[in-house]
């Protein structure tokens, strides 16, 4: 099968970690039941995407996901809640050893660059973001870091009385979060900053360099991470040069899209590669995650978050969340999503739902819906009524009105309008 491998991996502990995951889940020992796992190697993986792959939705099955050693409680682990895609959490299991993968991942770029850096993190602190955990990649480094109150982002006296009291010469933030903080805070303070770590928004050229010239001696970490695999890899962004991302210990599997309108992106598929002897709490392989890489001469210059799913700052909103929310009520029959990205000219992302009822507008109907999206989904909630870093409307309208002048393709439904690229 056409595809791209990358990933420095070890075979050996590829076969490991395939080995392990056989022994003690249901799953994998499904996947892997016409596989020689003594054969196994990068291109064999690649060649069995097909078959040996793992979505999101299976996240769900815990029965036969999870490994016995985590199920029988036999090492100490623990469990961290990520937003669900139907309705429902997904949990996540994590040992001391994804701890160890933590900080292999964050090793070969936090010796170099956060050597004496006073680092002061904005990552929310919520048990589902990767964020919570980043911290144990930075400890091989002899670094100051400062867990800054979230709830400071609203509040400039505060924040930039705690940035001058620390000294600050780092960053660590959501893209949303970094991007404002570079319209807001004093130039004194940017001027000190030398170095930026961020993620969880799609960073863009346009941003980047914004952000780059407001905080003008900083360097960019652009990181993709995901709470299932770790921080799976990074990109360095300066006024002269973006280099690809680089993956440490994860192995990446990309295959071709086949929707016409990203023909110059790919497929990411994530393979979470053990050390030998280690019992990590979630075995991946080829797990299909949604994000789309653009692939320039067979490295990943930029991973988009578009597709089935829209970014609210660190949170993420899935089309199917939405679908099954919106279709457990009879008399709404049609929704779409209207997403404007973040932007120069919009500092914070915004998504407008606009369901389609029949007959008379049902009371209170907005408010059920935002409601039942915050339940299912608490990286939303957050970051729409605490952070206040998106904007979430609700909007309800007789159905025949709901695509009401967006561009509708003929023969291909579409849920997702995004301003700027579609409207």
């Amino acid at each position: 099968m056409a595809g791209i491998v990358l990933g420095d991996i070890n075979t050996n502990d590829l076969r490991y970690t395939a080995e392990k995951a056989y022994e003690t889940t249901e799953f994998w020992k499904e996947k892997f039941i016409e596989t020689n796992i003594d054969e196994l190697t990068p291109k064999s993986l690649l060649s069995a995407t097909d078959k040996i792959f793992i979505t999101p939705h299976d996240l769900y099955n815990i029965d036969k996901l999870w490994p016995t050693y985590i199920k029988n409680v036999e090492i100490f682990h623990g469990v961290m809640r990520t937003s669900g895609t139907t309705g429902d959490p997904k949990r996540v299991p994590f040992t001391h050893d994804d701890k160890k993968r933590y900080r292999r991942q964050a090793r070969s770029w936090a010796l170099e660059y956060l050597e004496g850096s006073i680092m002061a993190s904005f990552t929310a602190p919520l048990p589902s973001s990767s964020g919570v955990f980043a911290i144990e990649g930075f400890s091989d480094a002899n670094i100051r870091y400062h867990q800054i109150p979230i709830q400071y982002l609203r509040m400039r006296d505060a924040l930039i009385k705690e940035l001058r009291g620390i000294k600050a010469t780092g960053i660590f933030g959501l893209t949303a979060a970094v991007y404002n903080l570079s319209l807001t805070l004093p130039e004194d303070i940017r001027n000190d900053i030398q170095l930026i770590i961020m993620g969880g928004e799609t960073l863009t050229k346009e941003l980047a360099k914004v952000v780059l010239d407001n905080f003008p001696n900083a360097v960019i970490f652009d990181v993709f991470a995901s709470t299932e695999d770790g921080l799976t890899g990074y990109r360095l962004i300066t006024k002269k040069k973006v280099t690809p991302f680089t993956f440490s210990d994860s192995l990446i599997v990309l295959k071709q899209t086949k929707d016409e309108e990203y023909k110059e992106y790919h497929e990411i598929y994530i393979t979470k590669v053990m050390k030998e002897g280690e019992l990590t709490g979630l075995p991946l392989f080829n797990y299909k995650i949604g994000d789309l890489a653009k692939v320039v001469d067979g490295k990943i210059v930029n991973v988009i978050r578009e597709k089935d799913t829209i970014s609210l700052a660190g949170a993420k909103l899935h089309i199917d969340q939405v679908m099954d929310i919106v279709h457990r009520y009879p008399f709404l029959i049609d929704f779409v999503i209207i997403y404007h990205p973040l932007s120069p000219e919009n500092p914070k992302p915004k998504a407008t739902i606009r369901v389609g009822y029949t007959e008379e507008k049902p009371a209170g109907i907005e408010d059920e819906i935002r409601e039942l999206i915050y339940e299912a989904n608490n990286p939303v909630r957050y970051e729409v009524e605490e952070a206040k870093s998106s904007e979430l409307r609700i909007e309800a309208v007789p159905a025949k009105e709901v695509r009401k002048n967006l561009p509708q393709k003929p023969g291909k439904t579409k849920r997702i309008f995004i301003v700027g690229k579609d409207i």
